[in-house]
């Protein structure tokens, strides 16, 4: 008899047919997934009820936008077409992306992974917004607490959002620390989340096979190369990849370049499917992953719980701030039950239909929870995802708002599922 893991596994190898093109208005700069740059918000929240005042926050923040991770990343990309143009057999589009990649290389060789001056920015805006809304929270007298993965772009995230903060408020007290202890819920991986999401898991072949049937280099390797069999079919793959992550990442640096009309459209979504995918499985509640993956983040959720009641006892203006990884942010929401990071789905060619990744972690990408007291000492709180409301499967207090009793007990059930 198969286990439900293998049985989920056939349902996946089943399923792999070809993906029709998505219908929900992806744009070009989404299709980069986790390296979409973050998007400021454009709508106004709804009104707090009356009678209710601020009196905490509690934020994750994902570092904001950065070079691709490793410089090497780079440099292989660039190293095939020296190759081909030493043969002289590079297309006129061949030699101008060659050109290009070069003018990428001047500007990011050397910071592979860092936080870029986009990046900065990210967090120096999502902070001036946040204490423009909710002054009360960030008073003189107002304890902030800010935490970091010891990521060198997440302490410089840490940094400029707090850097903002001073800014409006040069009285404000606020501690941050980057401690290798903290990384147990600040990015936190279970042992059995590592086995899950490791390259050796056993749900990797099937994603491999999606991969090889989704994404097809051909038209691009032809208009590149005058003969692009110099290349095996896999190395072809692996430099269209190459390619996609490097254009991808354009819009989270200053380097000045252009790649606009390399890839089409098609191609841009059908990576972009396939990465979905990925991180569908590796850091939601892919039903493959029967819950291992969201509970990597209990001791981030605990921590999230505990500072609020904590914050909520003393009686005075608080506010913690986190700064960590797209992987740990997206499985906090899964978590936590917000319905838009909690779709539910078997057939990898349709992961995209009810999870995508760049509506829940672009670079800066964050959950905020702020903390409203009333009159009568009861609280609710307003949730936030990269400054948008969310919903969770409660019944609102307010329009927008949850009773945090209601809430707490539902974020405690979900830790115990």
């Amino acid at each position: 008899m198969m286990t439900p893991s293998l049985l989920r596994l056939a349902m996946l190898c089943a399923a792999l047919l070809p993906a029709a093109a998505a219908v929900f208005g992806q744009t070009l700069d989404q299709t980069a997934s986790i390296y979409y740059a973050y998007p400021e918000p454009c709508e106004d929240l709804r009104e707090v009820p009356h009678g209710y005042e601020p009196v905490y926050a509690s934020h994750y923040g994902r570092h904001g936008s950065r070079w691709i991770t490793e410089d090497k990343r780079y440099t292989d990309v660039a190293d095939v077409f020296d190759k081909a143009y030493s043969a002289s057999n590079l297309t006129p589009l061949g030699l101008e992306t060659r050109e290009k990649l070069q003018a990428v290389l001047r500007d990011a060789i050397g910071k592979g992974g860092s936080l870029s001056a986009v990046g900065e920015r990210q967090h120096r805006g999502i902070a001036g917004r946040m204490i423009e809304a909710y002054p009360g929270i960030f008073a003189d007298t107002a304890s902030v607490r800010a935490v970091s993965s010891t990521s060198q772009r997440c302490i410089l995230s840490m940094a400029a959002f707090s850097e903002k903060l001073k800014e409006r408020n040069p009285s404000l007290r606020i501690t941050r620390t980057a401690y290798d202890k903290d990384m147990d819920f600040i990015a936190h991986t279970s042992p059995e989340g590592k086995a899950f999401s490791s390259d050796t898991a056993s749900w990797r072949s099937v994603h491999n096979r999606f991969c090889r049937e989704t994404v097809r280099p051909a038209r691009l390797m032809s208009s590149l190369f005058i003969n692009p069999d110099f290349l095996s079919v896999d190395e072809q793959f692996d430099l269209m990849m190459g390619l996609y992550w490097i254009v991808s990442d354009m819009q989270d640096v200053e380097a000045g370049v252009d790649f606009d009309g390399l890839f089409l459209y098609d191609e841009l979504q059908a990576i972009w499917r396939t990465i979905n995918a990925r991180m569908y499985l590796c850091n939601a509640d892919a039903p493959l992953a029967g819950g291992v993956m969201k509970h990597c983040a209990d001791n981030l959720l605990r921590d999230i719980i505990s500072r609020a009641d904590e914050a909520l006892d003393s009686g005075s203006a608080k506010a913690d701030l986190r700064f960590g990884h797209d992987t740990h942010l997206l499985r906090l929401l899964a978590l936590m039950g917000i319905e838009q990071a909690s779709g539910l789905e078997s057939r990898m060619d349709k992961f995209h239909e009810v999870w995508r990744d760049y509506e829940l972690s672009p670079m800066a990408g964050n959950l905020q929870m702020i903390f409203f007291r009333g009159r009568k000492s009861d609280v609710i709180v307003r949730v936030l995802l990269n400054e948008r409301e969310v919903s969770l499967p409660l019944k609102q207090s307010a329009p927008g708002f949850y009773d945090w009793e209601v809430l707490r007990s539902h974020l405690i059930d979900q830790l115990n599922q």
